[in-house]
């Protein structure tokens, strides 16, 4: 068997533009994932929540905004911070909860809260 070129009638694409779509789709997805998501709570509160990256949520809350990352979980998306846990389920799905001192897991009950599609 040889190695045969075979010619079609399609027009190359020069290589400096050949990956433009993919650029532009991946630059479309990283600017969806850094728009803000208005969560309500159960107990009234309004959660903005940004996800710039696939390991941070931003959260903005009574006048606070906290940086959390990403922690284990066997369900969902749970972030961190020293003082707050934040499980996302899905992007309209989550839940809040305050970590006591020295906690990784919040054994507070956590608030729920959803963001309408």
């Amino acid at each position: 068997m040889t190695n045969q070129t075979i010619a079609t009638n399609r027009p190359q694409i020069p290589k400096p533009f050949r990956y433009a779509p993919v650029l532009a789709l991946a630059a479309l997805s990283a600017a969806s994932a850094a728009t803000p998501i208005r969560y309500t709570c159960t107990d009234g509160r309004v959660v903005t929540a940004t996800y710039p990256d696939q390991t941070t949520a931003i959260l903005t809350f009574a006048g606070q905004t906290i940086t959390l990352t990403l922690a284990p979980s066997a369900d969902g998306a749970r972030y961190t911070a020293p003082t707050w846990q934040w499980w996302a389920k899905g992007m309209h799905d989550a839940s809040l909860a305050p970590l006591a001192p020295g906690e990784t897991k919040a054994t507070a009950p956590a608030t729920p809260c959803h963001a309408p599609p």
